[in-house]
């Protein structure tokens, strides 16, 4: 039985708890009138079970404790992996352990959320999305506290957005997720056009041809793609089957795909079914058993090293700008100073595969809506059309003018003198 009672501290007043060695509860208060109100409530919330004070934990502590758990059980084996929950220790390291509240977990209100939000704001002028995917976070925090049973609820999940509009950046650029850039159906074939003069000039040559060529014909994830191993790949019937990908962070290859509609077979187009022999052939005596194999070992090459090479190739065919930089150590990195592709250097294949294909399907009854959602590996053909139905391909002007025209017959009014 707590024996909750009101002190005087200095100036102000304060409820204290007795029965656990006068340990103070909350915050104190100006004036006797609202420390009774606030021990009232208190005594009310305690029989409820909504607030426990005999063992009170602060948001800080339990905090890193979170994160340390969440890290513990990645590393156990299971479905839960290490990628997935590497932000909530990133979070704490770079932003929240300067700006997180230091209040206990049953103290927490939406005022706390719209505090945190003011704080990380001020101390580091973050960007608007960076600031909801903590809120996200933190939000998952609280309901891994209630899973564990140390509180019964919290207001803080019923924070949004929403009722906070002054919080949020006027512009409404700032506010929306990034679109992906959209490679046209032009500049890929220029670019596939020009790899191919190259091609047997030495194995980089012909790996640039071929990472290419690989993400515009298959539209797969590069995750995907890194983790297609010979024995998925079945040329005799032009079909290659995506059941895994390559976790670099734990080293293997994982039987997993990003969804249940993401474990399907694709099939090999005649036009990529050449060059696809033509890479198998060139890469016969590698004793990796990847599609794209490392250069040293027997695992794939890695996710960075296919990105610093597009960029490379978009460099030397005009699609971008790059500038390398040498470290005082020794190593090199690479900045991309601009490029219409910035953001998404081997994702704009996928849009690219995605947009040609919902653009095409009015005409070509083949490309019906099952299809095309098993093409690009998703439970359903509405996840397919929100993603990738947004996008406008550059078309040609003769094409512009037929669109207009339609436009302007559909709405079919006229304006006469």
């Amino acid at each position: 039985m707590n024996d909750l009672r009101i002190c005087r501290r200095g100036n102000k007043y304060a409820i204290q708890d007795w029965s656990n060695v006068r340990k103070q509860i909350g915050k104190k208060y100006l004036t006797q009138t609202a420390a009774k109100a606030a021990l009232r409530k208190l005594i009310a919330d305690v029989a409820t079970e909504t607030v426990v004070i005999s063992d009170r934990h602060k948001v800080r502590d339990l905090y890193v404790k979170f994160h340390t758990q969440r890290s513990a059980d990645a590393d156990i084996g299971g479905d839960l992996t290490k990628e997935s929950i590497r932000r909530y220790e990133a979070y704490w390291r770079l932003y929240l352990h300067n700006t997180l509240p230091d209040v206990y977990l049953d103290e927490l209100k939406n005022k706390t959320v719209v505090n945190l939000i003011k704080a990380l704001n001020e101390k580091h002028n973050l960007p608007y999305r960076t600031v909801w995917n903590i809120v996200s976070a933190f939000k998952t925090f609280v309901r891994w506290c209630i899973k564990e049973d140390i509180i019964a609820t919290s207001p803080v999940l019923l924070f949004s957005w929403d009722d906070h509009k002054h919080l949020r950046p006027r512009d409404s650029g700032q506010i929306r997720k990034k679109e992906t850039a959209l490679i046209s159906q032009e500049q890929c074939q220029d670019l596939i056009d020009n790899l191919l003069l190259n091609k047997d000039k030495d194995w980089l040559s012909s790996f640039k041809l071929m990472i290419v060529a690989a993400l515009a014909f298959t539209g797969l994830r590069l995750s995907e793609l890194i983790g297609v191993t010979y024995d998925k790949i079945d040329i005799g019937n032009q079909q290659i089957m995506i059941d895994g990908h390559y976790d670099f962070r734990q080293g293997f290859r994982v039987n997993k795909t990003k969804n249940n509609g993401s474990n399907r077979q694709i099939d090999i187009v005649d036009e990529f079914l050449p060059l696809l022999k033509w890479w198998m052939y060139l890469n016969r005596s590698h004793p990796s058993n990847y599609l794209f194999p490392a250069t040293r070992g027997k695992g794939p090459l890695s996710e960075k090293k296919i990105r610093e090479t597009c960029w490379k190739t978009y460099a030397e065919n005009g699609l971008a700008v790059i500038k390398e930089f040498t470290m005082p150590s020794g190593g090199k990195y690479m900045k991309v100073i601009s490029s219409p592709l910035k953001g998404a250097p081997t994702k704009t294949f996928r849009h690219f595969v995605a947009t040609s294909l919902i653009n095409a399907m009015e005409a070509d009854p083949s490309l019906n809506k099952n299809n095309v959602r098993k093409a690009l590996g998703h439970d359903l053909f509405s996840t397919t059309e929100e993603i990738y139905g947004k996008h406008h391909m550059t078309i040609p002007y003769a094409k512009k003018v037929k669109v207009r025209n339609a436009i302007g017959t559909a709405i079919g009014l006229k304006i006469t003198n």
